[in-house]
């Protein structure tokens, strides 16, 4: 791969740009020789490609909400609920049956 190196003075303004195809003269070699150059150079190449995953490791498959039957991702195994909205809506139906059902019986 080919890259430009731009070159900057302190006050960050462009001085020249190297590019690959140029020939290297002798300011360019001192350029490169010169110890900020290097340390940067050297931080360039220690840099590392990002690790490449090979197959996705999924711990739990998709599920089923119980209560809106909308398809979800849980982030527990035992997870039911989509939200914390469809839970508390089942919640409070059970309790309504609850309440209903302890009425008839007195």
């Amino acid at each position: 791969m080919a890259y430009d190196c731009k070159v900057f003075d302190k006050n960050g303004n462009l001085k020249k740009i190297i590019r690959n195809s140029d020939k290297l003269s002798g300011v360019t070699k001192n350029f490169l020789n010169q110890k900020s150059t290097k340390r940067a150079l050297s931080y360039i190449r220690t840099m590392k490609d990002p690790k490449i995953v090979t197959g996705p490791k999924v711990r739990f498959h998709n599920k089923e909400c119980i209560v809106c039957k909308m398809v979800f991702h849980p982030r527990h195994k035992h997870t039911k609920y989509c939200s914390f909205e469809c839970q508390s809506k089942l919640y409070r139906e059970r309790k309504k049956i609850r309440i209903v059902s302890a009425g008839k019986k007195l």
